[in-house]
């Protein structure tokens, strides 16, 4: 332990070194200066930089100057800029990282100093919670989806699903087998599991264990996964999950990420980031659908990058305004026509050309509303990502179902063993006014 901490703190004063990682005034009379730490693809960073450039002229109290951390060092420098006591005002952070920063003393609320009125249209799943509290706020997330062919399907005779009225399980598996036996495609389903990285396996996947009425762990205090990820409904969706791979339904590994736009695959289940290209590709015959039902209601996974105060702030009140400025409709709506993103309010969503009522991506923001659950929102998240992406990579592989979620689930309630800090008290990490688990 002691190693991994020297390292993350050579690795974070080594980025601390070419930031200031400090807040300060401009100079003794302009305003105070708050450091802004974010990791932003190329589509992203001129957006962001215009809503920074429009925070700092709207008023003259604070300054932010935002500084980018190199991709793969981002978490690894947060922890040694806490460490090192040089944490920055204000943070962009993952949701499924908040409880985690927030356990370690990286982040303080932000449902104290950040108006309540501001943070009540926000999407549940953009507010990163752990313990009752808030910590960090989003102004976009993202939507997973079935693609299809319009022709396609009209071809085959299928119902095509709406919001109201997804296919249940045994109508996808209708759809599958189908497209299989008209020999359009080598494989029908393209789930990406080319892509290993466990924030996929989770991200993707775990909403499907969700509506089979199973879940990663038994979120009532967070203790424990035994029971739930190794349940009958858990077992029965892992079995589903082989068939695919055993009926040729879906590839182990396609050889690139084009197997919808090719025609290898006439489904593909992935997000809203795939939307421009497969818009461009197919035109008017692209449909966008809800997941399948597989009983215990449709569910997506939900929570994407949100803005933070770090624990260290000296001005934290200047740091929520930052915060309630870029979370007001007009700021979310400007992000999502530049970007493309799915903003996380009604009222932003009215504001753009793409997520308005009768826009051509509406369908993404309802499916974000309704749909959308958060990952578990505790610090052994990045163990129960492992732990799940392990399993049912080794059922994919043919291994026995129950050997494969009885082993994640000893990894996990081991873990929460050994940590009983993470766990929180039952109905804790419950929205006030939202059912019990």
């Amino acid at each position: 332990m002691r190693k991994l901490r020297r390292l993350a703190l050579g690795v974070g004063l080594a980025v601390i070194a070419l930031t200031s990682g400090c807040d300060r005034p401009a100079d003794t009379s302009g305003p105070v200066e708050l450091t802004l730490w974010k990791q932003l693809t190329k589509l992203e960073e001129p957006a962001y930089q215009a809503a920074f450039a429009r925070f700092n002229a709207a008023q003259n109290r604070w300054h932010v100057t935002a500084q980018s951390i190199p991709q793969g060092n981002y978490t690894q420098s947060i922890v040694a800029a806490s460490l090192a006591g040089r944490l920055p005002c204000i943070v962009m952070v993952d949701h499924p990282k908040v409880a985690s920063f927030v356990w370690a003393g990286h982040l303080r609320p932000i449902d104290d100093l950040v108006p309540a009125a501001t943070l009540a249209p926000i999407s549940p799943t953009a507010l990163g919670r752990y313990r009752a509290r808030i910590y960090s706020a989003g102004q976009f997330d993202a939507a997973l989806a079935i693609f299809a062919r319009r022709s396609e399907l009209e071809k085959l005779g299928v119902r095509i699903p709406t919001l109201d009225a997804p296919w249940t399980l045994a109508e996808f598996d209708t759809v599958l087998e189908r497209m299989r036996a008209s020999g359009t495609h080598r494989y029908p389903l393209d789930l990406s599991t080319r892509d290993l990285n466990p924030d996929w396996w989770t991200y993707g996947f775990s909403p499907m264990l969700q509506s089979s009425g199973a879940d990663l762990i038994d979120r009532t205090a967070m203790a424990r996964a035994e029971g739930t990820l190794n349940s009958p409904a858990a077992r029965k969706f892992a079995l589903w999950f082989q068939s695919l791979f055993r009926r040729d339904l879906v590839s182990r590994r396609e050889p690139d990420d084009n197997a919808f736009v090719s025609g290898r695959a006439g489904l593909a289940y992935t997000g809203n980031w795939w939307e421009p290209t497969y818009r461009k590709a197919l035109g008017n015959d692209l449909l966008i659908l809800p997941p399948p039902d597989f009983g215990a209601g449709p569910v997506i996974g939900g929570g994407s990058w949100q803005w933070g105060i770090g624990s260290q702030c000296k001005h934290p009140r200047g740091a929520a305004e930052f915060i309630d400025f870029m979370l007001q409709p007009r700021e979310i709506a400007a992000l999502s026509d530049q970007a493309g993103m799915v903003p996380v309010s009604e009222e932003a969503a009215a504001l753009t050309s793409e997520y308005r009522q009768g826009g051509k991506n509406r369908v993404f923001f309802d499916l974000m509303r309704r749909f959308a659950r958060s990952r578990p929102e505790t610090p052994a998240f990045p163990v129960i990502s492992g732990a799940f992406t392990n399993a049912l990579r080794r059922v994919m592989e043919g291994e026995i179902v129950e050997d494969a979620l009885d082993d994640a689930v000893d990894d996990i309630d081991q873990t929460l063993a050994d940590n009983p800090s993470y766990q929180i008290q039952p109905g804790a990490n419950v929205r006030p006014g939202a059912r019990q688990p």
